[in-house]
């Protein structure tokens, strides 16, 4: 009997499995995709996890950068300004002053004042940049007399190296179709970074063509170097290689968006110890050809 009701229940199974087989399949392959879609959330949220860390630790990284920046900013503002009243201040009290001393009163308002006013301008350059509303009118522009202009400017003022800047690579011709400021700002920032970290040796300033017709332009220093990771971050916002140097950590970066608002890019060749040689390019479709002038 038992028998017998094994090959009934059997026959019973064998008869239900090919009754519902469609159903069967089609069950097996809801759980197979559930099963997938199990897979995919988890993989996802663990990667969605990650990202949200990756944010996180960026966002850290930034807060950490504008502190550091809003700190060195309350210095750098300080420094020139204490120097400026305090000067200011003897020379309305100090009657008895000879000119000479009166001279160098005014030669160290002076400084100050221009080290005031550049990190003013850095301040609304960038805030202009980051808005997106920083103007450029651009015209013909003759390289070769601008970056002249630059080093004579430069080689004005009182480096306490007393390093004069060299311009020792020019073209016959140069003459660019670009905002003559901001053009004279990115030569200016790149010379004035060379002479911060330069005791010794010499800043000196090239432009060439490349084959390919681009503009390659260069100020190469005999200063301190930059090591690996130093030439990672240099051309980041709020970045400072020596806080006890002054400067805003903002004049490469907004070199940066300058250069590569024409176009162009920018870099840094340097080994700690053995100088730097920081260059930018520009397309050769900047070149300025009106009929009779080039």
């Amino acid at each position: 009997m038992m028998q017998t009701f094994s090959v009934i229940f059997e026959a019973g199974t064998n008869n239900f499995i090919g009754r519902n087989e469609a159903l069967l399949y089609s069950f097996a392959v809801i759980v197979l995709l559930l099963l997938v879609i199990m897979i995919i959330v988890s993989i996802t949220k663990s990667k969605r996890v990650k990202t949200l860390q990756r944010i996180n630790e960026m966002a850290e990284e930034t807060n950490q950068l504008k502190n550091a920046f809003i700190a060195n900013m309350t210095h750098e503002i300080r420094t020139p300004l204490n120097a400026i009243v305090g000067f200011t201040t003897m020379l309305a009290e100090m009657d008895n002053l000879d000119k000479e001393t009166r001279m160098a009163f005014l030669k160290e308002i002076n400084e100050n004042k221009d080290s005031l006013l550049q990190l003013v301008n850095d301040l609304l350059d960038y805030s202009k940049i980051e808005a997106h509303t920083l103007d450029y009118n651009d015209g013909e522009v003759d390289v070769n007399a601008l970056i002249s202009e630059v080093c004579a400017t430069e080689n004005a003022r009182s480096h306490p190296t007393g390093i004069q800047v060299e311009f020792v690579e020019k073209l016959p011709q140069c003459r660019l179709v670009v905002d003559r400021v901001r053009f004279a700002q990115v030569i200016g920032n790149l010379v004035r970074n060379a002479l911060k970290f330069t005791e010794e040796g010499s800043v000196k300033i090239g432009c060439r063509r490349l084959s390919n017709n681009n503009f390659y332009f260069y100020v190469a220093d005999t200063g301190c170097g930059i090591d690996e990771e130093g030439r990672r971050a240099i051309f980041e916002r709020f970045v400072k290689m020596n806080y006890n140097i002054k400067g805003t950590g903002l004049g490469l970066s907004i070199t940066k968006s300058i250069v590569e608002h024409y176009g162009g890019g920018i870099g840094v060749e340097s080994k700690k110890g053995e100088g730097s040689t920081f260059y930018f390019t520009l397309p050769a479709s900047a070149e300025y050809k009106e009929y009779g002038k080039f």
